[in-house]
């Protein structure tokens, strides 16, 4: 028999794998290898190697590329070779088959709570939210900052979350935005001057800065909108926001035309808030 997993998450892929070892354990307990070598000839004598003493062998071979003649050739042994890859190419030679797709937004939430909870944690919708913005469907790292957030207290809140994860699309950024809307310009050029000794030029900054203010606006018609641009929006008017975002045009203008130095650019969107 041989087995297809395939598909972009490999985290859920790995995780059927062990799944699928410690099933197999149960009844065969020293019968399964990983098979590490890239010659298939190695691979066809692992697989076609029978002994009457033991019971069938469980292989797993990752990535390797197997041709339609040694798949039909593998198909009559009465060990299982399970065949770990990306892509689907001649499925329709195996006997069991399973794609594993990113999980759905709503699918990724219910994932994000029951990993907590398996860590002995809690989280609230916000912060399932919040995750989902900032890490997206990379379980792999979402398992790892769950994890460091529980460590850190077992209730994973949006405050801690904001302290000890990295947003995606860089958590100043939002964090800038913020203090603008609050009217705070001493924090406001503090933060962008931590991006700027980092490296982030003036002009990156203003059109990261648009960027979200245009989601912002489209939040506001009502269009749906993650978890910053959401609260972020209750504290702007429209007016505001047209305002600002006119301001970065004109600003990102004047730049362009040598009417103004970049480096003072933002001080004066932020200042003349």
């Amino acid at each position: 028999m041989i087995i297809l997993f395939y598909g972009k998450d490999t985290y859920r892929i790995r995780e059927k794998t062990k799944e699928m070892i410690e099933k197999y354990k149960e009844k065969n307990k020293n019968s399964f290898s990983f098979f590490q070598g890239k010659d298939i000839d190695e691979l066809r004598q692992e697989v076609l190697s029978i002994s009457m003493f033991d019971p069938k062998k469980l292989i797993i071979v990752n990535d390797l590329l197997i041709d339609k003649e040694n798949l039909e050739l593998f198909k009559k042994s009465p060990n299982i070779l399970l065949l770990i890859k990306e892509d689907d190419k001649n499925k329709e030679l195996f006997d069991k088959v399973q794609e594993f797709k990113p999980l759905s937004d709503a699918k990724l939430k219910e994932w994000i709570r029951e990993k907590a909870k398996q860590l002995n944690g809690e989280i609230e919708v916000d912060g399932i939210n919040m995750l989902v913005d900032f890490i997206g469907n990379d379980l792999w790292r979402m398992e790892q900052e769950i994890l460091k957030l529980v460590n850190y207290s077992n209730k994973i809140s949006t405050e801690n979350i904001l302290k000890l994860v990295r947003d995606k699309e860089d958590t100043n950024i939002w964090e800038t935005i913020d203090a603008i809307a609050k009217k705070d310009q001493k924090k406001a050029i503090r933060l962008v001057r931590n991006h700027i000794e980092k490296g982030d030029t003036p002009v990156y900054l203003l059109v990261m800065i648009a960027s979200q203010i245009r989601k912002i606006i489209s939040a506001k018609d009502g269009e749906p909108a993650n978890y910053f641009v959401s609260k972020l929006s209750e504290n702007f008017t429209m007016v505001e926001l047209k305002n600002m975002y006119n301001k970065i045009a004109e600003l990102d203008f004047s730049i362009k035309t040598g009417q103004i130095n970049p480096n003072s650019a933002i001080d004066i969107l932020i200042c003349g808030i």
